[in-house]
């Protein structure tokens, strides 16, 4: 009766994942169908038919292909492409969930606004193509390792700097699961995968035009694409970390954020996992030093942080036990101060959100405040 009552928790539990991977696919399609199409639809369309080989411009030319010759839209075909993603990274997820021994610390974890619940919250930039890399890590991490998963990790993540170079700096965690998954240091697989990979982001940093070379606006307009004011190929870098420094109060707590959510994962470490304590505690300080040059790259931090903790949650959800129970269940008693934590943390990266998509106004926030609260 006790494992019955168990069950019913973790199905009820992935129930509610169900339930925000069907929400996130509905806003998803409602913003593919918008009259204009902003930060989610155009990082996609990215192309090389403006000026060449350049970053990103893989993905998009091949939606261009598909869209000239077989006239399926290009709006449909970046809702197809993000929809697909997210389904394979809520199936892997609750794939490999389900083949450990659970306790309701990791799954509250899971559900922190810089993993999951980060998606419904921050719809306005979910869905851009960070969610390959983390389907890939997800494939990788569940189930049993075979030859293929190798080669289509290794050959994934090498074409998946010509779709966005982010991938690079979140090379670390790959290293990570493949090591914790195959139990063993690869120097041939890993060296060559460092190196290769390396190797295309010099070519890309010398070779690669920039994203708009002057006709990307226009060529997606011949394909019914009609961009808002909030789109890749209008973005200037220069000005966008002018911005940040004016900004600054909205950064400090992006990166308070971020550090909370390593601790809460780290203080998990510790006490379900001592054994890989030191191993872990290594590994965050190198991924941390890898991943920084993101952060002076591209004023996202929200998004870098996302992709950090979710792929963070998953790397120590691999390191549990294996399940060799025949029924799926969650031990332990719910956490109840770890959960009142998370709450705290969502409700104030709810509010922050809407604090920075507003342009940073106090005056926004404070109204926002009060019609929800209905003073």
């Amino acid at each position: 009766m006790i494992k019955t009552s168990k069950q019913l928790k973790l199905y009820a539990y992935l129930g509610f994942l169900v339930i925000v991977l069907a929400y996130v696919v509905i806003q998803l399609y409602i913003k593919s169908n918008l009259p204009t199409v902003g930060w989610t639809i155009s990082d996609w369309l990215i192309n090389y038919e403006d000026g060449g080989f350049k970053r990103r411009g893989l993905l998009g030319s091949m939606m261009f292909f598909i869209h000239d010759y077989f006239k399926i839209p290009l709006h449909t075909q970046v809702f197809l492409v993000q929809s697909l993603f997210f389904i394979l990274v809520f199936y892997f997820l609750i794939r490999l969930i389900l083949s450990k021994k659970l306790n309701w610390d990791i799954l509250i974890l899971v559900c922190s606004p810089l993993c999951i619940l980060y998606l419904p919250v921050n719809i306005f930039n979910s869905g851009r193509k960070e969610i390959i890399l983390l389907a890939l890590l997800l494939y990788f991490a569940s189930g049993e390792i075979t030859r293929m998963k190798k080669i289509l990790l290794f050959t994934g993540f090498l074409l998946g700097l010509f779709i966005h170079e982010l991938f690079y700096f979140y090379l670390p965690f790959v290293i990570a699961f493949y090591i914790l998954k195959t139990k063993k240091i690869d120097l041939k697989y890993l060296g060559s995968l460092t190196l290769l990979s390396t190797l295309i982001m010099i070519v890309l940093f010398f070779f690669g035009g920039e994203i708009n070379q002057g006709q990307s606006i226009e060529l997606l307009k011949t394909r019914g694409i009609q961009l808002d004011k909030w789109n890749i190929f209008t973005y200037n870098a220069a000005e966008e970390r002018e911005n940040m420094i004016i900004a600054y109060k909205s950064y400090i707590l992006f990166a308070a954020e971020f550090f909370l959510m390593i601790f809460l994962s780290f203080s998990f470490i510790k006490k379900y996992l001592p054994e890989y304590k030191n191993a872990f505690r290594l590994f965050i300080i190198i991924s941390l030093a890898w991943v920084s040059p993101l952060y002076y790259l591209g004023a996202d931090w929200f998004r870098w942080n996302h992709i950090y903790s979710l792929s963070l949650i998953i790397l120590i959800i691999s390191a549990l036990p294996n399940n060799t129970d025949k029924r799926f269940y969650v031990d332990g008693k719910f956490n109840i101060s770890l959960f009142v934590i998370i709450i705290l943390f969502f409700i104030i990266f709810y509010l922050h959100i809407q604090y920075d998509t507003s342009g940073n106004s106090e005056e926004y926030l404070m109204n926002y405040i009060k019609t929800k609260l209905h003073l």
